[in-house]
């Protein structure tokens, strides 16, 4: 991979005064005429002119609360964009690696300022990783050769192009709720990301460099020692666990069919009350679901501000793998939601995932060996007769499969494997709204 040793910064922010976002944007144009010297500048959708201090002033003193516009500025050794959203400010900054390093401290403390004040979330990392994990176009990732590309994850696009599957990779910005999920160097967390993710489970993280609430609930998230080193092997398992850990990946995808990825936490939410699982062995340390020994509980009501946690050892039962469950049919299910089409194998890889995921299963439970564990794929109505039923039976070679019944808007086998069992059921997504009403649609 080719580098450019440069670094990028993010920073989103918002709830300002007409008077704080100039003022505020004044302090953005200092703070780049610290670090660097600027040579030109683009205001809105003027054409890019030589940088002009003055002039520059004075069309900032302009603004309005309804503007929506991007403020760039070009210099030697940094590019500097600032978009201007109504009253909100959404910086993206790259900077030479030498410049940063020479101003590191300088430029962590303007940083972390704007975050503690208005700051929504933040991160500072290198340009190569986040280009590594973040270029989809396969055209536009000139860093690298053919035979790096070629080791990527692929998926299809709206228009069935071949992209990478950014999904896949640990350093990717995936967006839940208006707020950046990533991992990378130095990551920077408002309190509004602890109405979805428990304050607790950002200050307890583990196998990071540093974690610390610097001001206003603001945490700051540092993985290692040195931005440049991300590509380290060391680091870039701190960064794949600090994703899984925090469940990323279990709370937003764009490729249709997830990460493929057991999960460390899960994530359920009920009205106002968040509710997390997180999974640990004999040494309180985070691991996949399947072999957690220990269960770190916790549930936060947010309109009532009361918070619960509780660690408990044991094993899991069958409602851990299948929460839904309806006494009277006797029958228990959990679901997935897919679109098998942005996928190169159809959905192949993602069904046998899950399936096994649902299927080899370790429980202890009277109640999974009396009743029918049911899993669903919601999918696209045009993929329901599209589904790779002599593919995917290949790969579950080691499993016994009986009962296909095929209608217009579903499919349905059992498999059974050793003691385990499971009823797969493939249906039309406009089937999810009765998902509270019955789970004996088609079963």
């Amino acid at each position: 991979m080719e580098k450019t040793e440069k670094i990028y910064m993010v920073f989103a922010r918002a709830d300002f005064s007409l008077e704080e976002l100039k003022q505020d944007i004044f302090d953005w144009l200092s703070f780049l005429r610290i670090v660097t010297n600027p040579e030109s500048y683009r205001f809105g959708e003027e054409e890019s002119q030589k940088f002009d201090l003055q002039a520059l002033i004075y069309q900032i003193q302009q603004l309005t609360e309804e503007e929506n516009l991007w403020l760039k500025v070009n210099s030697r050794g940094g590019e500097f964009q600032l978009h201007i959203s109504k009253l909100a400010l959404h910086e993206r900054t790259i900077l030479d690696g030498t410049i940063f390093i020479e101003n590191q401290k300088m430029i962590e403390d303007y940083c972390e300022t704007r975050m503690v004040k208005n700051g929504l979330y933040g991160y500072i990392r290198s340009l190569d990783d986040y280009l590594y994990n973040n270029v989809e176009n396969i055209e536009k990732r000139t860093f690298e050769t053919d035979s790096e590309i070629a080791k990527l994850p692929k998926r299809y696009d709206s228009k069935k192009s071949i992209i990478v599957d950014c999904n896949q990779l640990a350093g990717y910005d995936i967006y839940f709720k208006g707020l950046c999920l990533t991992s990378c160097w130095k990551m920077y967390y408002s309190s509004l990301y602890y109405q979805i993710i428990p304050k607790p489970i950002f200050l307890e993280v583990q196998q990071v460099h540093s974690v610390e609430e610097i001001a206003n609930q603001v945490i700051k998230v540092t993985l290692f020692k040195n931005p440049f080193n991300w590509n380290m092997p060391v680091n870039l398992k701190y960064q794949r666990l600090f994703r899984d850990q925090l469940g990323y990946d279990q709370l937003a995808w764009n490729n249709g069919t997830g990460v493929l990825r057991a999960p460390y936490i899960e994530y359920a939410f009920v009205k106002e009350v968040t509710q997390t699982v997180q999974y640990q062995n004999n040494y309180y340390q985070p691991v996949e679901k399947k072999n957690a020994t220990y269960f770190v509980t916790r549930s936060y009501d947010l309109l009532h501000q009361k918070y619960r946690v509780n660690r408990t050892k044991g094993i899991l039962n069958a409602q851990a793998y299948f929460p839904w469950i309806d006494e009277k049919s006797r029958k228990m299910m959990n679901y997935r939601v897919l679109n098998p089409e942005m996928a190169i194998d159809d959905g192949l890889s993602a069904y046998e995932f899950y399936i096994r995921q649902f299927l080899e299963i370790d429980v202890l439970d009277k109640k999974y060996d009396e009743f029918v564990s049911v899993l669903r794929f919601y999918l696209p109505k045009e993929a329901i007769q599209q589904v790779p039923l002599e593919a995917l039976w290949e790969k579950l070679c080691d499993v016994n499969i009986s009962n296909l019944k095929k209608k217009e808007a579903s499919t349905r086998f059992d498999l059974q494997k050793a003691k385990n069992h499971l009823r797969v059921v493939f249906l039309d997504s406009s089937y999810l709204e009765t998902l509270n009403q019955t789970i004996d649609i088609s079963e």
